[in-house]
């Protein structure tokens, strides 16, 4: 198997990201997600970039060439918590949560 088919699913055990968590993150479809991480296929660099950006990680992290974990940004973790519990968010919590992400809320 190999480094960005471990790390990726690493990173997914870690943050408690489903295949279609990290496809919604991502932009790239669930039926490649599977196909990258049973080995299938080896991913283009732009959706190796896509990955890492959706999971808060340098490119050359997931690809082996790096050893150092890139630290996540507060946005990227929102993001992921979003993305698992998309299902269950009312339009009013992601109102929220973006007025909140950029700044707008009122403060009382």
């Amino acid at each position: 198997m190999s480094v960005f088919c471990v790390r990726v699913k690493e990173l997914m055990k870690e943050k408690k990201l489903s295949q279609k968590g990290l496809s919604f993150l991502s932009g790239i479809s669930e039926p490649s997600i599977c196909r990258y991480l049973r080995g299938d296929t080896e991913p283009r660099i732009d959706v190796v970039h896509n990955i890492a950006a959706a999971l808060g990680v340098s490119d050359a992290y997931l690809l082996g060439s790096s050893d150092e974990y890139e630290e996540k940004d507060a946005k990227t973790e929102i993001k992921i918590m979003i993305a698992r519990n998309r299902n269950i968010l009312t339009k009013q919590d992601k109102s929220d949560i973006i007025a909140i992400l950029y700044g707008e809320e009122d403060g009382g």
